[in-house]
């Protein structure tokens, strides 16, 4: 009698998890939208729960690797191909010397271009790191915008920069992180000099604030801003806004700023007014 109630209280217990274990099996890169089936609330149903919540997290990372790969084969095949056009008619032996020239100049731009993807897509590739490999050193926020400052109106000196440091702190260790600088600056310098474009220049507010050993740094424009279906998408590798069209770039200035704020323990919010202002507000973490 033992034995038979054993056996069947044996078979009671294992028959969920055969079944999990028969699901998960069924279960590849080519399917993961399958999901296991939850039954109860004992502890195979949590398991079979946080078994669809880790399918949930692989199938959007392979979603967003599958885009990303899509848009930076695109992205690179495009002045690839107008190289290999301009090479063509260069090479053409009735050519004169102003079309040559002019097919050199496009290649030169052509190539500029490719180089600029090539090395934001490592820039990309790397900041994806732990962030364990990079020299890390106590940085002044404040001394830091004021040598963007510089780095910006050294590119495009029409800029307009204002930095407001009204509500600073009297310690200045409430305004001074552990961080990598040069990985630092090129994120903030990016969102500046973003501002700096798509407001055709007009003046750019840098505001620094501390409270609660939370560091913000706010970059508000008065630029064409941002339209509302566009600004989920717009930390998104390759993506520009549809409003952007008049504006040379190539959408990976902002994914490559997220992904350093990130490395550094902060986060990036945004909030903008098509037309008016877009103002993009970093927050770190002052220890």
């Amino acid at each position: 009698m033992s034995f038979i109630v054993g056996w069947k209280f044996s078979n009671y217990m294992l028959n969920p998890l055969r079944k999990i274990i028969k699901s998960v099996k069924k279960i590849k890169a080519e399917n993961l939208h399958l999901r296991l089936d939850v039954y109860g609330t004992d502890e195979m149903a949590q398991l079979s729960q946080t078994f669809n919540n880790m399918l949930n997290r692989l199938e959007t990372a392979f979603e967003t690797q599958n885009n990303f790969i899509s848009n930076a084969s695109h992205e690179l095949r495009t002045p690839l191909t107008i190289i290999s056009g301009e090479v063509e008619l260069a090479m053409k032996s009735d050519a004169d010397g102003q079309d040559r020239y002019l097919a050199l100049a496009k290649i030169k731009d052509e190539s500029d271009r490719l180089e600029h993807i090539l090395t934001s897509l490592l820039g990309l590739a790397q900041t994806g790191f732990n962030g364990k490999n990079h020299p890390w050193e106590l940085v002044r926020i404040d001394e830091l915008l004021w040598d963007i400052k510089r780095t910006v109106n050294q590119v495009h000196p029409e800029s307009k920069i204002e930095i407001d440091f009204s509500n600073l702190p009297a310690d200045e260790d409430q305004i001074t992180i552990k961080a990598n600088i040069n990985l630092l600056k090129l994120a903030i310098a990016n969102i500046v000099s973003n501002a700096c474009k798509y407001s055709n220049n007009k003046p750019v507010l840098v505001t620094l604030e501390s409270k609660l050993n939370i560091l913000s740094i706010a970059v508000k424009d008065q630029g064409i801003g941002i339209p509302p279906g566009d600004v989920q998408h717009i930390f998104e590798p390759f993506y520009r806004a549809s409003n952007t069209s008049d504006f040379k770039g190539y959408g990976i200035g902002l994914p490559l700023s997220l992904n350093i704020i990130r490395l550094h323990r902060g986060s990036i919010a945004i909030s903008s007014i098509e037309n008016i202002t877009t103002e993009i507000k970093v927050l770190l973490p002052v220890n």
